[in-house]
This record gives structure tokens, sequence and C-alpha cells, in this order.
């Protein structure tokens, strides 16, 4: 069911033209009015970042900051540089894709979504989080391969009371106490001795017996520090270390190498100490005596999502396609005045465009409309998800951004094939 909320009146500049914005959502009809009027003032609303190939930024709400390395966001598949608009919104656990684990409580409002959804980068990210220095917390990411909520490894437990986590996707994220949890698992270690001071070293994990649906577990280290990875389940796991030659995340890579395979099997628990993760014991050691290294990104991390644009409009629809023969074709529309109506089939028109078609392709879907220019014509306009064909009630999330504020975000899923599902509607005066 949609959620009936109210947007206070405020104003936008778009180009060089002052538009007025108000915006009223209610069950079944969720419209907005631009019109010309005052200067900038406020916007009800997540603030996204747009961050480029070349660029570094971070974005914070609600206790956790994202920090998204230079050289992170991939290139267009033109090969030029890139540009992600990031955004990070708390969710009510109603709204969750499923339910917690058994004895997994969420504490506070420590339930986000950080989009674009199901979004694969070139190098990994590092989320803060707010965990109070608590040892029982974990936190966890939606899998829509898997349908469910999996351990997201802590890299650090922070002297602020934060801890930190790499991330290769984007998605679901809780920040939950799991005591029983968190008890049972291990932890993997790689120490100082082998750690080179002028590298980023990141340790991925996936498990021996596992397939590509599975959880990348992803643990960083900078500049000489030990790398740590805590709280992973005891088993057997491939480990593949990379490292970038950078001084800082907002540094330029110099040089990034991978190593082959490495058999790691986590046998002890992982026992919490009184302070970082040097007081803790029970860690699981990865001696590199005799690594050697390839150039280049590892494949560990997943195909990359390529980039195409972004705009002072952007609607952004994204779900999984577990495989060929259990994809799902949804499609982003957006309608408008003298017959505007941007798809597949007809990619760009007036002042927007469609970045691409996304039909059986397995993985992280996405298909991206937005503004090339800001002449929008006055009238009144959609933006609707259609199944076109393949599996039905597969989960998909749709973004709608208007000068850098997400306007909507919804998660949703048709259950019939050729239906239309209505996702924001405005209008330009």
């Amino acid at each position: 069911m949609k959620k009936s909320m109210t947007y206070k009146i405020c104003t936008l500049v778009i180009g060089l033209t002052a538009i007025l914005f108000t915006s009223c959502l209610s069950d079944g009809d969720d419209t907005m009015v631009l019109e010309k009027g005052e200067k900038n003032e406020f916007v009800d609303g997540d603030q996204t970042v747009v961050v480029g190939t070349n660029e570094y930024a971070d974005i914070e709400n609600g206790g956790f900051t994202l920090y998204i390395p230079k050289g992170s966001v991939p290139k267009t598949n033109s090969g030029d540089n890139g540009r992600v608009a990031f955004s990070i919104s708390h969710v009510d656990i109603s709204d969750l894709p499923c339910q917690l684990p058994t004895g997994a409580r969420i504490v506070g409002r420590n339930s986000i979504k950080i989009e674009p959804m199901n979004f694969t980068f070139n190098s990994p990210l590092v989320l803060k989080c707010p965990t109070g220095g608590n040892t029982n917390y974990v936190l966890l990411r939606y899998n829509d391969y898997t349908n469910s909520w999996e351990v997201v490894p802590f890299s650090s437990r922070n002297a602020d009371g934060t801890s930190n986590v790499s991330l290769i996707e984007t998605g679901y994220f809780v920040l939950v106490e799991y005591p029983q949890q968190t008890t049972e698992m291990g932890g993997v270690r790689i120490l100082q001795k082998y750690i080179d001071n002028e590298y980023f070293y990141y340790l991925t994990l996936t498990p021996v017996n596992g397939s590509s649906k599975d959880a990348k577990m992803i643990a960083f280290s900078p500049n000489g520090s030990p790398l740590y990875m805590a709280y992973v389940a005891r088993g057997e796991y491939k480990a593949v270390l990379s490292r970038q030659k950078r001084s800082q995340l907002n540094s330029d890579t110099e040089m990034e190498q991978y190593s082959s395979v490495i058999r790691v099997k986590v046998t002890d628990k992982l026992i919490a100490g009184t302070g970082g993760y040097d007081t803790y014991t029970g860690w699981t050691d990865i001696k590199l005596d005799n690594i050697s290294w390839n150039d280049g990104r590892s494949d560990a991390w997943g195909t990359i999502t390529t980039t195409y644009g972004t705009g002072k409009f952007q609607a952004t629809l994204t779900w999984v396609n577990p495989s060929e023969a259990e994809h799902t074709d949804y499609d982003l529309h957006l309608y408008g005045p003298d017959d505007l109506h941007v798809y597949y089939t007809n990619k760009k028109q007036g002042c927007f465009e469609l970045d691409r078609d996304w039909i059986t392709n397995p993985g992280n879907a996405v298909e991206n409309i937005y503004s090339v220019s800001d002449n929008f014509t006055p009238g009144q306009y959609q933006v609707k998800v259609h199944h076109f064909d393949g599996v039905v009630g597969r989960r998909y999330n749709c973004r709608v951004i208007i000068n850098g504020v997400v306007v909507k975000s919804v998660s949703g899923a048709i259950g019939t094939n050729k239906q239309f599902d209505d996702i924001y509607s405005f209008n330009v005066e």
C-alpha cells in the first residue's frame, strides 16, 4: 500500500529557470506541480550526491555515512567518465523486503536503503555504521538473488563508537542486535607484516560450495594497517586479495592488482575484546608469504554496472535477474505533453533519454530515464513501470530525482504480465 505524505511548498532552480515546486502525495495520486516562482529555498526528501568516475564524495543520513572513493563510479559504455546519483533513505521496518532472521532486533531507525539499488561498482565503497561500540551489532544486507538477509562483515571498530564495512553493491541494509549470531561467528585477519604502507587492501570471501548468488564479503585496510574481517560464519571460503596503490580514499589509484584464489577455513569463534579488533581473539590468520599479483580488477567483485547519464530529472528502475531462464523484463516509461513517450522503442524524445532496455541478461538490471536539457515543456508528466515479459511478482525499485532530491523511491512487484505500475506524476507550468 502506498503511504500518504505531504511535501512542503518550496522552490527549485532547474538550469537558469526558477521553478516553484509543490507536491502532495496520497494513495493512488502522486502529483507534483512545477511553475515559475521564487529562488531555491527548501525541499523535503533525501538529498542526493552526484559523483563522477574521477571524483570523491561522502553522503550522510541517520547516522550512516557512505564514502565513495575516487574511481569507484564506473565509466560509461563509451569509456567516458560516468556519473551516479547516490542517496541514503530511512526505511520503515514494515517496508523491508522480508522478515529479519530470528533473533535479530533493529534498534532505533537503523534500517536504510542505499541507491541506486543493486548497483555494482568498480571498486568497494565504505559505509560507516552507528554501532555505538556494541559488540552484538551486525549489519545485514538483503540479497535479491537468495531472498534472504546476509551478514556484511565489519572491517574496523572505531574509537568514536562507529564501525566500517566495505560494499561492492548497494541495496537494503539493517543494523541489528544479534547476540546469538555474533557469539557463533569467526573472523579473518591479515597481519600488518603482510601489508604495504602505500596500498589499500581489500579481502573478498565467497563460500567454497557457494554460487555467484552468494554475498561477496569484503573487508579493507588502508596504508599498512592490519586487515580484519569480523563477523564471518564458520566454514571454508575462497579468498581473493586486491590492492590499490593510493594514499587516501580521495586520491587517484596508481595501480590495481589482485591475487590468485587462497583457500581459507574459518573454524574458531571470534571473542570480543575491550577495545578495537586488536584486542579480539580467535582470528583466522591468512599468511601471504608466497603471494603473486595480477594487474587489474578482480572478477571476485562481480560485473560492473555500466553508467550512462544523470540530469535535473532522473528516474532509475532496478531489479535482479537470477538467470536468463528466470528473467523478468521490466520497462521504464515516461509520458509527457506533446505526446511525449520515452521507452524502449523511443529512447530519446524532447529533453529526455532512456539509457538502455534491459531484457533477459542475468545480473543487476537497471534502466534510467534522465533529462539531457532543462527546457521542460509545460504540462503533466508520468513515470510508470511496465511488466513486459518473464517471471511475474519479482521485486523492483524505482527512484525519481528532481534537482538532486529524491521525491519518490518505491519498491514493488507486478504480479500480472503487461500490467503498469504508476510511480510518480508531476506538472510543469
